[in-house]
């Protein structure tokens, strides 16, 4: 004989839902009333099962009952415990009983926001959902929990391994029957229970420390009670023995975070996670020793905290893994290290900056509703394991990096006080950026890329979330790309297989049979063209994945199955998805509001409602922690990327729509075409509004050079581009927009965004954004760019363009500029006479670039590459030219006085009537250096006509003329001692096809 709950609350009229809404003690009193009726009817705790009541409806019956069940159970609990102590295989079941109903119901709720097509599919008519399931296995699974069953032994052993007890798998049956009768598929029914299971010892843990008198025998095994602590002694008393409620929910918090899904899959990141590699340094070490040694991040963190002098640094790029990793390890010390540590998680972009750290950290914390952290930072025990999460993302500040330099001086201090442990994770040129001088301080690591044996792992685990045939496929198909190889073929898609983001997005494509060969085509151009081009097109597979658009393939004519197991989303996902919507306007929803959070200045925006239409794969809301000191305020979101990565994406389509603004064309009145921004004020004002809210960074800068070169070239070109940008930056240079009031006018819509940026920023931000995609857009015209005007006219040029660009940039960080262009080739960008006095552009490309009377004084151009160039009549005095290349280059009555040419390459470099001292011009001679002019363009020209021979003859790899050319002899014997030529003077440009061509 059994009770039901459900009968029992109608017979007394009692609607369910409605219970919701009763006091505390109105509840505490329906739950005696319950236990006095049990009494007369001499039935155990094993007589009820609650979760047997909810599964036996279907999910439009009881999806607004589960949390009532829950709160009831709640409240039984203490009315049974009142009559008499619980025994442990009754506290247990009563426990396992809440727990499992709050984690069906988180479960549930992510599927609801998900717009999960089953959910969907259980919106049927009240006539049905009143009823229970037929489903004849479901029925005979529920019979094994109803009445309940639980020795002392098997209570023991559901409390001790959880998952993977009796007890739980006899619930976890149940709950895939049932979520299969409601018409999910089994390939989501289990993963969804699989969730359910990550995050169910959080849910235990916190159900038992909320009943902490009543489930007493418990405890122990949840690392509950002052018994674990170090200074506990036997012969404290029971009664002083203590739980801080506030801080063990917020240690299960942690653990039921392992429930989420991850983006919007059925499983989540823990059924899928590895651990990463990295090599460490140590303290006090400026560079990684030569010698380091791959080691396990796990153990390599484990490690750290017997270091309480120290912070350690995980570093690495987007990706790799960092935030995941503090995810997986505030889960693990939580659940089997504490009371040793306490981990408090932290996402540094979700702070306000306070004045001391304390009020910083504490603004992020998730559990400040109840209590603030600087009161458990006060305390012995437990230490405190602080993963502050994202130095990179930490929001920016009126101050600058300054504001970031004092939030790393005040970490340092507080570690050095050896009570708590630190942990920070950031990008890798962040904190050289903020406080070069202070990354001593601290204990690094810096995450690897995946190789063998974590690539196994992942593909091991993909087959258990995925299918075999799937992983299997996927390897194989990777395989024979030869992406695991030494040295692959595709370079740039081995090293994205092995970043642990990119090998899951990769997985998604080749599941749903959008990684292809025409993808290995791509990723072939993709080793001449940058990785933005590979980059894009998985970001775009990945849109077109998610929205079913453009759909250029037609429709299916063949009827797919649903679920994980399928390929293809379904259209019914997809139309649950958009929500009405046409994808062009989902797609125009998502692109501005990328923009917003690219225009904040921050990883994050205040968001005021429910995600709506934005699609949980790009975007991710999060509750903003609540004031502990006003608990009625209202909730508030935050909305940022669900990665930035694919952030990255939307943000580079948003800007390439606010260029492409600038070429529109209109037809006026008398059918003449115009530009639809046509007034020097109007060009103005658009790019300080869209490009003047901080510094472009180098990802999305190469994602909108690429998302442009992919335009339709009726709508768009490069050239005009160009045309349009050039005025602006001409006048740009001369301080006329500022001196317009555009800046200011741009200036108020950044502040309406909460961006902190001043008016000098903005100003020196729409600069420097500007000069990169000139830069950029007339390399891909062919075109040359000249910067400081054209040498030749008096009234347009300006030689000091440049040095002011450099000096009014530095408001936005150090070497801003120089350190974004260093890295470019500088081809078809025109140098003469531009002066760059005492500048850092050591290992530049300056390959066949015009520098012919430039200023370069006291420049560090150190292992630069000028072959070819040209540097007549340049000031090279006192250069740090160390290990520069200047073969071929035409430094024509240049000075190079003060300069060490020992290093230096001048194989074919002409320095007739150069400034340089008798022992320079000596070093020079044996260096293969020409001091006649018209030597110089002697075997200029016949290298001019050998390489147009090569490149009008040659299929494969370029053949070094020296070999072949029957000229050779004849051409060293008439200037012997003073010409060498190289092995192979064009080795230096590969096979690159696109090189020659363009020569």
């Amino acid at each position: 004989m059994s009770l039901s709950l459900r009968h029992w609350l109608t017979e007394h009229n009692l609607d369910i839902p409605h219970i919701s809404q009763f006091s505390s003690g109105q509840i505490a009193g329906l739950a005696f009333r319950i236990v006095q009726d049990m009494e007369l009817k001499s039935l155990s705790i094993f007589d009820i099962c609650p979760l047997v009541e909810v599964l036996e409806m279907p999910l439009g019956a009881v999806v607004l009952e589960i949390s009532v069940f829950a709160q009831l159970t709640q409240n039984l609990v203490t009315a049974f415990s009142q009559k008499k102590s619980l025994k442990r295989n009754e506290g247990t079941w009563l426990a396992f009983q809440i727990a499992y109903l709050r984690a069906l119901h988180q479960v549930l709720s992510q599927e609801k926001k998900l717009h999960r097509p089953w959910i969907d599919r259980m919106t049927i008519s009240d006539r049905l959902i009143s009823r229970p399931l037929p489903d004849a296995q479901l029925q005979a699974l529920l019979k094994t929990l109803r009445p309940g069953k639980l020795t002392d032994t098997q209570a023991e052993q559901a409390l001790s391994v959880v998952a993977d007890s009796l007890l739980v798998q006899q619930m976890n049956n149940a709950s895939v029957a049932w979520l299969l009768a409601n018409s999910a598929e089994e390939a989501e029914a289990k993963a969804s229970v699989q969730r359910l299971v990550n995050g169910l010892a959080g849910h235990l843990l916190a159900a038992i420390a909320e009943n902490a008198p009543a489930f007493a025998q418990l405890q122990k095994f949840f690392r509950l009670g002052n018994s674990l602590l170090p200074n506990y002694t036997s012969n404290a008393s029971a009664a002083g023995d203590k739980i801080d409620l506030y801080r063990e929910l917020y240690r299960a918090s942690l653990i039921q975070s392992y429930s989420e899904p991850i983006f919007i899959e059925s499983f989540a990141l823990k059924d899928i996670y590895v651990f990463s590699k990295g090599l460490p340094t140590e303290k006090g070490s400026q560079e990684m020793a030569k010698t380091s040694q791959s080691v396990d991040l796990m153990t390599w963190a484990q490690q750290q905290l017997s270091d309480l002098e120290t912070v350690a640094l995980i570093e690495s790029e987007a990706g790799y893994g960092k935030s995941s990793f503090c995810q997986i390890w505030a889960g693990i010390v939580a659940q089997e290290v504490y009371p040793n540590w306490m981990p408090i998680l932290i996402n540094l972009a979700e702070v306000t900056p306070g004045d001391t750290l304390e009020e910083t950290l504490n603004s992020g914390f998730r559990g400040n509703f109840h209590i603030h952290l600087a009161e458990w930072l006060e305390l012995s025990h437990p230490r405190c394991l602080l993963l502050l999460d994202g130095l990179d993302e930490l929001p920016p500040s009126s101050m600058g990096k300054r504001a970031k330099a004092i939030f790393i001086q005040q970490l340092l201090d507080f570690q050095s006080k050896r009570q708590h442990k630190v942990f920070l994770t950031s990008r890798l040129s962040i904190l050289p950026e903020i406080a070069r001088e202070l990354r001593s301080q601290f204990n690094q690591i810096i995450i690897e890329r995946w190789e063998q044996d974590e690539l196994r792992q992942w593909f091991q685990q993909w087959a258990k979330v995925q299918s075999l045939p799937i992983a299997q496929n996927f390897f194989t198909f990777l395989k024979q790309a030869g992406i695991f190889s030494k040295k692959p073929e595709f370079q740039q898609l081995s090293a994205l297989v092995r970043q642990p983001l990119m090998l899951y997005l990769l997985g998604i494509l080749h599941r749903d049979e959008l990684l292809d060969d025409e993808m290995l085509q791509l990723a072939a151009k993709a080793q001449y063209r940058g990785d933005a081009s590979l980059l894009w097109e998985i970001y775009y597979r990945l849109s077109k994945w998610l929205l079913g658009y453009p759909q250029a393939e037609g429709i299916k004519t063949v009827q797919m199955n649903w679920g994980l197991s399928h390929i293809h989303r379904t259209q019914e996902a997809i139309a649950n998805l958009l929500q009405g919507y046409h994808p062009e306007e989902l797609l125009e929803i998502m692109q501005d509001t990328a923009l917003q959070i690219l225009h904040s200045g921050r990883s994050q925006i205040s968001w005021i409602d429910e995600l709506g239409i934005l699609p949980t794969f790009y975007f991710k809301l999060t509750e903003k922690p609540r004031n502990f000191s006003n608990r009625q305020s209202p909730i508030a979101y935050s909305l940022s990327f669900a990665h930035s990565k694919l952030g990255d994406y939307f943000c580079a389509k948003a800007i390439i729509l606010g260029l492409k603004r600038l070429v529109e064309r209109t037809t006026n009145a008398y059918g003449e075409q115009t530009f639809v921004l046509d007034s020097r004020s109007e060009i103005a004002l658009h790019l300080y509004k869209l490009l003047g809210y901080g510094v472009l960074s180098s990802e999305i800068e190469a994602l909108v050079v690429e998302g442009l070169r992919r335009s339709n070239k009726r709508e768009f070109s490069f050239e005009v581009l160009c045309q349009r940008l050039l005025p602006f930056w001409y006048t740009y240079c001369q301080g006329h927009w500022l001196d317009e009031g555009i800046g200011h006018q741009a200036l108020t819509y950044f502040q309406v965004l909460q961006n902190p940026v001043g008016i000098e920023q903005v100003n020196a931000a729409v600069g420097l954004n500007v000069f990169l995609l000139l830069f950029s857009s007339h390399q891909e015209a062919k075109k040359e760019f000249l910067p400081c005007g054209h040498p030749a006219s008096l009234t347009e040029f300006n030689s000091e363009a440049l040095m002011w660009l450099i000096g009014r940039t530095s408001i936005l960080g150090k070497n801003t500029l120089i350190s974004r262009i260093r890295s470019k080739s500088f081809s078809f960008i025109n140098l003469s006479g531009v002066h760059l006095e005492d500048v850092m552009l050591a290992g530049a490309d300056f390959r066949q670039v015009n520098l012919s009377h430039a200023e370069l004084v006291g420049a560090n151009l150190a292992a630069a590459n000028f072959q070819d160039a040209n540097l007549a009549g340049a000031n090279l005095s006192k250069a740090n030219l160390n290990h520069a290349n200047l073969m071929g280059a035409d430094l024509r009555g240049a000075n190079l006085t003060g300069v060490n040419l020992e290093s230096v390459n001048l194989t074919n470099a002409c320095l007739f009537q150069a400034m340089l001292t008798d022992a320079d011009r000596q070093m020079a001679l044996s260096k293969g250096a020409i001091f006649s002019s018209e030597q110089f363009q002697i075997i200029k020209s016949l290298l001019s006509q050998q390489y147009l021979l090569n490149g009008s003859n040659t299929t494969g790899d370029t053949v070094a003329w020296t070999h072949s050319n029957l000229l050779e002899k004849g051409i060293i014997e008439s200037v012997e001692g003073e010409l060498v030529l190289p092995e192979d003077p064009y080795e230096d440009y590969g096979d690159d096809a696109t090189v020659t061509s363009d020569q």
